[in-house]
C-alpha cells in the first residue's frame, strides 16, 4: 500500500474520531516514543482494541520524518475517505429532512478553510457538501485535522462540474442560495423552508459570475463593524446556524 493510495491523518482528535466512525481502515498507527498524556492514553486504547498495526519509533526520528504536522506524537495511514455519487447524496438528504441543506463549494482552495466549513456544516446539520474536481483545496490531512473529524461523518461529493450538478439538484427540488456580500436578502431575513443548496465562493473572488447567475437567491450577512464581509469559512458557519436556528425554532412548533 503506497502513500498515494492512503491518507495519513495526525493529531489525536482527527484520529480519535475516524476510528470510532468506522469508516475508513487503519493500516498503521505510527507514535512517538515516549510521548503519553491521558488523551494519547485513551487513543492507544481505542487503536489496540481494533488490532491495528502499531509502530513506535524514536523522538528524533519521529520528529524527523512528521516535523511539518502537528501531530501531537501519534500518525495514522488510512484508507482514503469514501465519497458518494450526486444522486445519492441528493436522494439521501431528502429521506432524512423536508428542508435538507447542502453546501456547494466554488473554489475553495485554502485547506484550512475547506477543513473549517465541514465542520461547522457537520455540527449544524447540514445534509453533505458537493466539491468541484478542480479549483478547491484536496481532502487531505490538513483538511481532516482542521475539520476536527468532521470530514469522516459529513458526505461528500466530487463533481467534474458544478453547473450542472446546480442543474441537477434544481431539478431535484433544491433551490440554489448564494452567499454573497451584496446578497439581495438578508441572512436571517431568508425562510429556510424547502431543500436549500447553499452556494459558497472562494477566498477573494467570490462566486463565479456564472455560478451567481444560476442561484434563485443570493444572502448577505448583516455587518457591524468596519470589515465588509467573512472568509469564507466564518460566512459559511452564520448562514448554516441561521438554517438550523429557523429548523429548531419550527421544530418547537
Amino acid at each position: 500500500m503506497t502513500d498515494s493510495q492512503t491518507d495519513i491523518l495526525y493529531g489525536i482528535n482527527p484520529i480519535t474520531e475516524t476510528l470510532k466512525v468506522s469508516k475508513r481502515k487503519c493500516f498503521r498507527i505510527i507514535v512517538e516514543e515516549g510521548k503519553t498524556n491521558p488523551r494519547l492514553k485513551s487513543l492507544m486504547k481505542l487503536v489496540l482494541s481494533q488490532n491495528i498495526l502499531v509502530e513506535t519509533l524514536p523522538k528524533p526520528e519521529f520528529q524527523k520524518r512528521y516535523r511539518s504536522y502537528v501531530h501531537q506524537g501519534i500518525v495514522g495511514h488510512f484508507s482514503l475517505k469514501e465519497t458518494v455519487g450526486l444522486g445519492d447524496l441528493i436522494a439521501r438528504s431528502l429521506k432524512e429532512s423536508a428542508q435538507p441543506v447542502l453546501a456547494l463549494l466554488d473554489g475553495i482552495q485554502d485547506p484550512h478553510n475547506l477543513g473549517a466549513i465541514m465542520r461547522s456544516a457537520e455540527a449544524m446539520g447540514v445534509q453533505g457538501m458537493v466539491l468541484p474536481k478542480h479549483r478547491v483545496a484536496p481532502l487531505n490531512e490538513t483538511v481532516a485535522k482542521c475539520s476536527s473529524g468532521a470530514i469522516e461523518k459529513l458526505p461528500v461529493t466530487w463533481v467534474t462540474n458544478l453547473a450542472q450538478a446546480i442543474d441537477k439538484l434544481k431539478e431535484s427540488g433544491f433551490w440554489v442560495v448564494g452567499i454573497d456580500p451584496e446578497g439581495e436578502t438578508s441572512c436571517y431575513d431568508f425562510k429556510f423552508e424547502m431543500p436549500v443548496a447553499l452556494l459558497i465562493g472562494g477566498e477573494g473572488k467570490g462566486i463565479r459570475p456564472i455560478l451567481k447567475k444560476a442561484c434563485d437567491f443570493t444572502l448577505s450577512i448583516p455587518m457591524a463593524g468596519s470589515m465588509s464581509s467573512l472568509n469564507a469559512s466564518a460566512a459559511g458557519a452564520v448562514v448554516f446556524y441561521e438554517a438550523l436556528r429557523q429548523k429548531l425554532k419550527q421544530n418547537k412548533k
